[in-house]
């Protein structure tokens, strides 16, 4: 039988009018695959990680380009990567993208790649790629980036008054591939790019108007439509009766352009992947000045995107860095903490800064109006070659949720669900730990009489009402140190911390006795509880949990055969 994303039909329609009739990102991808048989897909993660195909997505038969633990844009040309990296942007917010690019794997072939955002349902982003015989409009610029030229790299022109050519050297005929015919008599602005065209007409009338050499960079276009990067220095000789021109030298200058452009490329990309983390990032110096942090580092630790309130007073290094977010310091990044966490952070940093120890440290952040958060902080020092530290880069991880849950488990394993006291296996531990460092410890065991037949007349619910109450009159008679257990059923342990003597545990135990005994008011009416109850103190010789358990409960049954509910000391 096929399965309901099978069941879409697949009409002549473009790639993105498929996506939009489709109800979920899953019908979507296996439209696109249906009606593009030769397409690829690979998966990221949220941080842009290239991932295996999550098995809910269901795309086990489809190929796969496989890179993972690489970036995304790294799968494709350098000329077409901040093409990915900004459809990489849009998805977040438009849900469906569509770019063209080339890939690494066959770098002469146009791909459309559509990147469909299913984080919500299957944690990833999938993008859907096929080849394609269109490409696109500014393939040409793209594909003719800047390129180290061959030599020759220096060239000369002549130009009259008015800017046309009068002749060039056969370098220039090289480096632009024009021929000579093709040139003279015809003005260079033409075959400057748009944009430096202004730059271009200022140097020549100052040239013109001073007689001083001017200098300019600018891009000018080669036969073949490409753009190539050139330092003109242009001197005024129009005044020379055996020059009478204005003689233009030019020097390629592509590789340095090439190689900026490249950098700036690549910080933009940088840049875009640091904004877009789901983690906070912080970069100190050595003197715990702020370097940088993104974004989402503010609204982890302030609850806000920008850096309002956050003012101080600058450090030494803020004043030597004015590009540095100078507004943003440490103490106001921290200011959220408690003392003891702020001294947790101090530390880790210390050991970073001064030993260059990699740690983690996690911490509670208050924030505006009650709220509260639980941050992960990663702390790595930063090196020169040398093996000096120069600061530290710290990632902040919002792991609110993640601590609710563990606190959460704890707290199941540690205490009883319906008195809130500790459960027997959390007691025992407790008592088990305090007997390795006192010898002045007692404990109280504290059994119901005649619990069964309130659950029998009265019902489970009124049992569980009995023990509530008696679990809070015990925590009425207890003194602060001590701490009040369940064993199980109707059965309660109090261990008695900082008993000096016999005398001492009884006036506890009888001090409980008399919580207990007398009235208790349920929603269902009243009753009379009574209850027996067993002491046993340390008596010199070293005793384990279970052995001092198992005294007091043996005293316990010699009280109930009493049945006045008092306590009986354990022999």
């Amino acid at each position: 039988m096929p399965s309901p994303d099978d069941t879409i039909a697949v009409p002549a329609l473009s790639p993105r009018a498929l996506v939009e009739r489709a109800e979920t990102g899953r019908q979507a991808a296996r439209a696109l695959l249906r009606e593009h048989p030769d397409a690829v897909i690979y998966v990221q993660a949220p941080d842009g990680q290239v991932v295996a195909p999550p098995p809910s997505l269901g795309l086990e038969d489809v190929p796969v380009l496989s890179a993972e633990g690489r970036s995304g844009m790294d799968l494709c040309v350098s000329e077409d990567r901040m093409e990915l990296v900004n459809a990489w942007i849009r998805v977040r917010t438009q849900t469906v993208v569509e770019v063209r690019a080339r890939m690494h794997s066959n770098p002469e072939q146009w791909m459309v790649a559509h990147l469909l955002d299913m984080r919500k349902t299957h944690g990833v982003i999938l993008t859907v790629l096929w080849p394609t015989d269109e490409a696109p409009e500014d393939a040409q610029a793209r594909a003719h980036a800047p390129v180290v030229s061959a030599a020759p790299r220096f060239c000369t022109r002549r130009q009259d008054e008015e800017g046309n050519v009068i002749d060039c050297d056969e370098a220039y005929v090289q480096m632009f591939g024009y021929s000579a015919e093709e040139l003279v008599g015809k003005p260079t602005f033409e075959r400057v790019h748009p944009d430096d065209q202004a730059r271009v007409i200022e140097g020549w009338v100052a040239a013109v108007a001073s007689g001083r050499v001017q200098m300019f960079r600018v891009r000018q276009k080669r036969k073949d439509g490409s753009w190539l990067w050139v330092d003109t220095t242009l001197h005024n000789y129009l005044g020379d009766p055996e020059q009478r021109c204005m003689l233009a030298e030019c020097i390629d200058v592509s590789a340095e352009m090439s190689a900026q452009e490249a950098l700036a490329d690549r910080e933009e990309l940088l840049r875009n992947l640091l904004e877009e983390m789901p983690d906070g990032l912080l970069q100190l110096d050595h003197r715990r000045n702020v370097v940088y942090h993104n974004p989402r580092l503010l609204e982890i630790m302030r609850g806000c995107a920008e850096p309002e309130g956050l003012d101080g007073e600058p450090g030494d290094g803020d004043r030597e860095r004015p590009h540095a977010p100078a507004a943003v310091t440490l103490p106001a990044l921290l200011s959220g903490l408690s003392d003891e966490g702020r001294r947790s952070f101090d530390a880790t940093l210390a050991r970073a800064l001064e030993a260059g120890v990699r740690d983690d440290v996690e911490l509670e952040v208050a924030l505006p109006f009650a709220q509260q958060r639980n941050v992960l902080v990663k702390v790595r020092p930063l090196r020169r070659e040398s093996g000096a530290v120069t600061g530290v880069i710290a990632s902040v991880l919002d792991v609110t949720e993640s601590a609710r849950a563990r606190r959460e488990l704890e707290k199941r394993a540690t205490f009883d669900a319906l008195t809130g006291a500790h459960n027997r296996a959390s007691i025992m531990e407790a008592l088990e730990r305090e007997l390795e460092t006192s010898r002045e410890t007692g404990v109280v065991f504290v059994d119901l009489d005649r619990f069964k037949s309130v659950n029998d007349t009265l019902g489970h619910a009124a049992g569980d009402e009995v023990l509530v109450h008696v679990a809070e009159r015990l925590r009425g008679a207890m003194r602060s140190s001590d701490e009040l257990g369940r064993l199980g059923g109707d059965e309660f342990l109090v261990v008695l911390r900082g008993v000096s003597g016999f005398g001492v545990a009884m006036s506890a135990a009888q001090r409980i006795s008399e919580a207990l005994n007398g009235r208790c008011e349920l929603s269902c009416g009243s009753l009379e509880l009574a209850a027996s109850l067993g002491v046993a103190c340390v008596d010199g010789a070293p005793t384990t949990a279970e052995e001092l358990v198992e005294r007091a409960d043996a005293a316990m049954y010699r009280s109930k055969a009493q049945r006045r509910g008092i306590p009986v000391l354990a022999a």
